[in-house]
């Protein structure tokens, strides 16, 4: 008799599949808008739809939807991506709220995001710092990599080889002759990743000079020593930055069965795993590295050195600043120096193109900048860069700060409040994404006075006017970016060096650049012509 009833419900269920799936489709339609129309906390945004929330709306870039959304709706909106309900705010006091300087044990907005399915998938959710959702973990991360990130030695010593790859691209403008024109962004991809590929691993890559090569010069650059996967290692970690955004935003099931979109999933899933492969050979050959040096004998200050060394006899320190009493595992040091990798190539290369971007179309600011450069260091002709001297660079820090202000990298940043929270009025629940839009918030006339102008002079001879939380560039709080420093220190070494020996001018005279947005904002077609500097 049971079999009987199997069989015959089975029956019925091929008989009847498309009336079955009609109705669970209505039903489930139903009970999506009973629940939507029902939320009493209902946030002003556009509509949703079924399954695929606004991603219709959205599309691939994620950042101008923002723009449209805030226009239409104000400083605080909701919008969905499949079922995900997401809390967009731009406006100060909000920002406070989530962004304030509150400390690791009583700030409510200590996650970074919700949980996501997709990002566990990546590595993410639970290991490293950026989505680690194990505050123990992540708070222990955290005090493993700033102090080393951050000290004085390690900055010098990124200045010192910053400083080499710089003269590197610089020898390759040489050679393209007064008044080369250049693409400016993928000059500056190139350095990146070669500044930190080396200051992370010790490791030389040829990105710079493929560059050079693929543009059918006669003369060729020859590199010795370089990491013959390394050009393939930055391109995995570009991959790896724009699958962020797929995997955390898309609804699980969409990801892996909608015709076209799987396989675009199978593809991030494989490029993580490639990822892991190659970090955990290099972690493994620069432990038996060390192994083999004796102990007298100075290290290089590489981030992966330095969390090699952590907690042993090579560490004079012995990480007081954490619980652990222990070296660290290839399974510990892997997301860290990864997460170095995906935080560090694209947001300081990104920002570098939108400043140069911004500088040649304005020569009065460059012309300004350049003589802040002769006034600190006395010469403009191969000035002695120390860290010390960073500090006196206020209007060029004016000018980065400029430019991450009209046209950041990471226009939208994520937090995720552990307990419930009230938003002019409405009540929000646990574990719901609270997108602060700082691209909006920088270029709001309520906060910025004639946002559109590139005026470097509101953060130099204005900075008073700037409210409070108006403009965070590397965030605030316990989630504050990691490596602003190091990121600092980069640009300014680029910065004082191009201003020492180049002039630089537009080829296009666009009002705003030109960009994709791939989890972050990247530049794109940015040309500049060249020419040897005018005293």
């Amino acid at each position: 008799m049971f079999a009987y009833t199997i069989t015959d419900f089975i029956s019925f269920v091929k008989s009847n599949f498309l009336l079955i799936i009609s109705l669970t489709v209505v039903t489930y339609v139903i009970q999506y808008y009973v629940n939507y129309f029902n939320r009493s906390s209902r946030i002003p945004g556009p509509f949703p739809l079924p399954f695929i929330g606004n991603l219709h709306q959205i599309g691939g870039d994620l950042s101008s939807a923002a723009n449209l959304f805030q226009k239409r709706y104000g400083d605080l909106y909701e919008f969905y991506m499949g079922n995900k309900r997401i809390i967009v705010i731009s406006r100060p006091d909000l920002v406070e709220k989530v962004w304030g300087p509150l400390s690791l044990k009583s700030t409510r907005f200590i996650m970074r995001n919700p949980f996501s399915e997709g990002l566990d998938e990546l590595g993410l959710g639970t290991k490293g710092m950026v989505f680690n959702r194990d505050i123990e973990s992540w708070n222990m991360n955290r005090k493993l990599l700033v102090p080393s990130i951050s000290s004085p030695p390690f900055l010098r010593e990124s200045i010192k080889l910053c400083s080499e790859i710089i003269d590197e691209v610089f020898e390759c403008w040489k050679i393209m002759g007064e008044g080369a024109q250049v693409e400016f962004s993928d000059w500056i991809d190139a350095l990146t990743a070669d500044v930190v590929i080396r200051t992370a691993t010790g490791k030389k890559v040829s990105s710079i000079t493929k560059l050079f090569d693929s543009l059918n010069i006669k003369e060729k650059l020859e590199m010795q020593g370089v990491w013959q996967d390394g050009t393939d290692f930055i391109q995995a970690i570009h991959t790896y930055n724009e699958s962020m955004g797929f995997m955390m935003l898309l609804p699980t099931f969409f990801r892996r069965n909608f015709p076209g979109i799987g396989k675009l999933n199978k593809k991030f899933l494989d490029n993580r795993d490639w990822i892991i492969k190659e970090l955990d050979k290099m972690v493994a050959e620069r432990r038996r590295e060390i192994e083999s040096i004796p102990l007298d004998q100075p290290l290089e200050q590489t981030i992966l050195t330095l969390l090699l060394v952590t907690n042993t006899e090579r560490d004079s320190k012995k990480n007081s600043s954490s619980k652990l009493d222990r070296p660290l595992t290839n399974e510990e040091i892997i997301p860290i120096i990864r997460e170095v990798f995906t935080g560090g190539l694209d947001t300081t290369a990104n920002t570098l193109s939108f400043i140069g971007f911004y500088i040649a179309k304005h020569r009065d600011v460059y012309l300004k900048m350049r003589k802040e450069v002769l006034d600190v260091y006395g010469t403009l002709d191969n000035p002695n860069i120390t860290f010390e001297s960073y500090g006196k660079l206020k209007y060029i820090e004016a000018v980065i700060n400029e430019s991450i202000r009209i046209f950041p990298t990471v226009s939208i940043i994520a937090r995720t409040s552990v307990e419930e929270e009230e938003f002019d009025g409405f009540t929000i629940q646990p574990d719901t994404a609270i997108y602060t839009d700082f691209k909006a918030l920088g270029n709001d006339p309520k906060y910025f006075k004639e946002p559109e102008i590139f005026n470097p002079d509101r953060f130099f001879n204005d900075k008073e006017s700037i409210g409070k939380y108006s403009h965070l560039p590397f965030g605030n709080g316990v989630r504050m970016c990691p490596g602003r420093l190091w990121a600092i220190v980069q640009m300014k070494t680029f910065l004082v060096k191009l201003l020492c020996k180049f002039d630089i001018e537009p080829v296009c005279e666009n009002d705003i650049p030109k960009y994709v947005y791939a989890t972050v904002n990247r530049p794109v077609d940015i040309k500049l012509l060249l020419k040897t500097r005018k005293d």
